[in-house]
Formats: structure tokens, sequence, C-alpha cells
């Protein structure tokens, strides 16, 4: 089975657990991301000097997304276009267990047949780089988990 990794805000929230996956799965590895494909020599180099991934030890290769520019806007499109890039890039590399911390991506992945795990990013995480960076897109996961505590302070749940 090979694997797929989100590279921002999965594997660069927890590097050292993908980097022992890595090291111990004996399928091909991939490390996925939105970045534009335009700038997959910067994106391999970032993987190696800020954590220590190296191509061809820890993954075999980088599947990036579509060329574009964060001018052009991040809308609802956007994220259509980059769900159907990364799905593309799952199914040519025969990837069939993929990590990413997106919802959106997420649910899109598992409704075409990848085993898909959600990465859980901290409060913290995610309210530190929503101030630092305005094309942040994990605070998808803060309304995710908000509205289960508001649903769940107000429903009425029966134990057993």
């Amino acid at each position: 089975m090979n694997i797929g990794i989100d590279f921002h805000d999965t594997l660069s929230y927890a590097p050292d657990f993908f980097r022992d996956l890595c090291l111990t799965w004996n399928s091909d590895v991939y490390i996925v991301t939105g970045t534009p494909e335009n700038e997959r020599e910067k994106t391999i180099e970032w993987l190696r000097r800020d954590y220590g991934f190296i191509m061809g030890e820890h993954y075999k290769d980088i599947l990036m997304g579509y060329n574009y520019t964060k001018e052009e806007g991040l809308d609802a499109g956007h994220f259509k276009r980059m769900r159907e890039r990364k799905l593309e890039n799952l199914k040519k590399h025969n990837i069939t267990v993929f990590f990413d911390d997106n919802p959106y991506y997420v649910a899109y992945m598992k409704d075409h047949g990848i085993f898909t795990f959600q990465t859980i990013l901290a409060k913290a995480y995610t309210q530190k780089f929503a101030k630092n960076d305005p094309y942040f897109t994990c605070h998808l996961q803060d309304r995710q988990f908000d509205f289960i505590e508001k649903d769940h302070d107000k429903a009425h749940i029966k134990t057993i």
C-alpha cells in the first residue's frame, strides 16, 4: 500500500511521527502538497532543510499542486481544483492511504476510495498560524470541532 502524506500542517505539524512512519513503511511514500509545481525545487529543499526529509531516503517523490498565485484568490474554485489535482496525483501513483489535515480534502478523498486519516491539529497551532498567514486554511478544523462542541452542549445525550 503506497501512502501519501500532506506536507503543510500534516507532515510539518508532526515531522518526527511521519519521519518514523516513512522509514518503516514497506511500500512507496509520497509527499503531497498543494504548493504550485513551479516551486518544486524550493519545496524539496524546504523538506530537507527544515524537517530532515530526504527524497530517496524518506520518500519516493513529491506530488505538487497546479501552478497558481495567491493573488488569483483562494476561493472555493481554487479548493475544488486543488482537491481534483490531489486526487489525480494519488490515483496516478496508486496511493491508497492518505494523511491530510484539511477537512475539505479528507472528505473528498474518502469518497473516492482513498483510505484517509485526518491529522487533527491542536487549537493553539491553528490559532498561531491563522494570525500570521491570511491564506491559512486550517482554521477549517476549528470550525469542524467547534461545531461538535457547540452541538454537544445543546444535545440531549443519553448515556447507557
